[in-house]
This record gives structure tokens, C-alpha cells and sequence, in this order.
């Protein structure tokens, strides 16, 4: 590597932001490329507008779980095995050609993983020989374990200091727990149980919807922690709940959790009913798109970014301001173990 680019990655890494140092890795997101025969991960390069196959160095990988794109560092994380006589492992690997480097396996079952925003720990949800995954955060650089017991659902915080998470503490229904990194320990945040929940892009309020709540109103609710009050997150009409059957289903945020993503149905709570809405942090609405634009699948692919319906995937601006893209012959990743 010449002098001046090796000090120029090693500035990088020191102020911990390639985009300070003039090293700007490309936006995009990771799908499969259904050109390729068995379909495999491609990177869908969203400033060059096209599909970049995932190259590796070792091995050809099989049965993938997770693929996701660290663009602030440059790496790749994806699980995946070499073989159905092999664990599932976690590789880390840099953009766009580096070797890929093993960082966790567990021979107790497949995984998915969630990798912090400092790029540093895997929530990791296991899916071993029991009812429920079992939760815990891994500190890859560290090879450290922080076993969180049964449970689902983990979302990082936007600054990455904590966890949220939805422990099952032997059996349903389902408690609202949160991880503090600086601790490396967790606790219960409400006592009655919740259904679904992530944070908005402050960390001290949190989107959720509790059991007494869906009884009420089957609506989301944004709890402030500061004052321990709640008020209804994102509804067109405060009392629509009055005149129609509403429900409100599969919360998310996008990375960074400057959007929140989930799905709607007034009066008839048939799948064909549910619109996409996607809003603000604050509950403010952006979009909201109907059934048949958005079916079978979409998510939050990118900070900024919306991937609906497969082959071709639509991509669209999570604050519907731009016009979409299509990726042909391309879907969302789909698990095989």
C-alpha cells in the first residue's frame, strides 16, 4: 500500500468517519441477484445505480442470513456457512475486496445479527434446540459474550450505547428490557408487557405499543422517559378509534432512526387493507402506500432509503421526495438454513 494511503485509512479509522477524511464509501444496500444461478448477495450501489456482485476471496459461502453494509468503516459483515457440515458463522471483510475474517460461529443453530452503529458488537438472536431465540450482544473485537436470555426483536440505539429489546422471561407475554453497553447489563424499562417497540432517534423516547394499550386502541405510542408520559404516535385522526377498527402492525425503524416504518389498516384488518406508512421520528407522515405498490415484502434498506415488492425491487426516498428506482432481477435477501 503507498505511504500516503496508508495514513490516510489509519486518520480514518482514528476519527472514526471515512466521510472526514475525503473517503467516501458509496450508499447502497444489500440484495440477491437473481441474474446468478443458485441467486447470491449483490451490493445495489445507490449513487452508481447498479448491481455489484459480492466478491470473496476464500471460499464460496452458502445458506446466508445477514448482509449488512458498515459504510461508515467500510466493512461487510454476513453470516453464512461453507458447507451444511459447518456452523453458521459472522465474517467481516473491508469494501470492497478484502478477505473475509471469521468473528463468531455457535454450533447451536442458526442466527441473525444486528451490528451496533459504532460497528463494534452483533445483537445476535439465536435460534438453538428452545421455544424461543435467545438474545445477547457480542463484542467482536473484544470476544465477548453478554447473554441476554429469551427474547426478540433487539434495535440499537442511534448513538449505540444501549440495546431495546423484548425479553420473554420463560414464557409470554413479552417484557420490555434495555441493554446499557457501559454497564454490560440489562433491565426492565415498563412493567406491563409490550407487544413491539424500537427507538425514535432520541433515545430517551421510545415507539410501542403495550398490552392494555392494543385493547384500547390498537395504535402506537411514544413514550417520553424524561417525563414517563405517553401520547399517540402517528394518527391521522386522534379519534378515529372511536368510529373504526384500526390496527397498527410491524413497527421498525430505518437506520438512524431518523424514520419509522409500519403498516396500517382502517376498518377491515384484512392483509389487503394494510397501507405502508412511513413518518418521522415525531409521528409526522410521509408516505403512506397502498397494499398493492408495496406487496409481498418492503423495509428500511438504507438510513435514507424504502425497498418494496420484488423483481424489479422498487427503491424510493423514505421522505418521498425524488423519484424511485427499480432493480431488476433482484429481491430482498431471503433466509435458507
Amino acid at each position: 500500500m503507498p505511504r500516503n494511503r496508508f495514513f490516510l485509512l489509519t486518520a480514518c479509522f482514528v476519527l472514526r468517519s471515512a466521510f472526514v477524511c475525503g473517503v467516501d464509501f458509496p450508499r447502497g444496500f444489500f440484495v440477491e441477484d437473481l441474474r446468478r444461478d443458485p441467486p447470491a448477495p449483490a451490493f445495489y450501489n445507490l449513487d452508481a445505480q447498479r448491481l455489484e456482485p459480492l466478491a470473496f476471496k476464500t471460499t464460496a459461502y452458502m445458506d446466508f442470513l445477514d448482509v449488512a453494509w458498515d459504510r461508515r468503516r467500510g466493512r461487510i459483515f454476513f453470516s453464512a456457512r461453507a458447507s451444511r457440515q459447518e456452523p453458521f458463522r459472522v465474517f467481516v471483510k473491508d469494501w470492497p475486496d478484502g478477505e473475509e475474517k471469521s468473528i463468531y460461529e455457535n454450533p447451536a443453530g442458526p442466527f441473525r445479527f444486528l451490528i451496533s452503529p459504532d460497528g463494534q458488537r452483533l445483537a445476535l438472536q439465536v435460534m438453538g434446540p428452545f421455544a424461543w431465540p435467545v438474545l445477547g450482544v457480542y463484542d467482536w473485537k473484544n470476544q465477548t459474550w453478554s447473554a441476554l436470555g429469551q427474547g426478540h426483536s433487539p434495535d440499537w440505539s442511534s448513538d449505540g450505547k444501549s440495546l431495546l429489546y423484548l425479553k420473554i422471561p420463560g414464557a409470554l407475554p413479552s417484557k420490555l428490557y434495555e441493554y446499557s453497553v457501559e454497564l454490560d447489563a440489562a433491565a426492565p424499562l415498563i412493567e406491563e408487557p409490550v407487544m413491539e417497540a424500537v427507538y425514535t432517534d432520541d433515545p430517551q423516547k421510545i415507539i410501542l405499543k403495550t398490552a392494555s394499550q392494543a385493547k384500547r386502541c390498537d395504535v402506537y405510542q411514544v413514550w417520553n422517559r424524561r417525563t414517563d408520559r405517553f401520547h399517540t404516535f402517528s394518527l391521522e385522526d386522534p379519534g378515529l378509534c372511536k368510529k373504526k377498527s384500526v390496527a397498527q402492525r410491524e413497527l421498525a425503524a430505518f437506520p438512524e432512526h431518523r424514520f419509522i416504518l409500519f403498516k396500517e389498516s382502517v376498518g377491515s384488518r384484512d392483509k389487503e387493507n394494510q397501507s405502508l406508512i412511513v413518518s418521522d421520528a415525531w409521528g409526522g407522515r410521509l408516505q403512506s402506500i397502498p397494499y398493492d405498490v408495496w406487496n409481498p415484502i418492503a423495509g428500511a434498506v438504507e438510513a435514507m432509503s424504502l425497498a418494496m415488492s420484488e423483481d424489479p425491487l422498487v427503491v424510493v426516498p423514505a421522505d418521498g421526495a425524488g423519484r424511485k428506482r427499480e432493480i431488476a432481477q433482484a429481491r430482498f435477501m431471503r433466509v435458507r438454513h
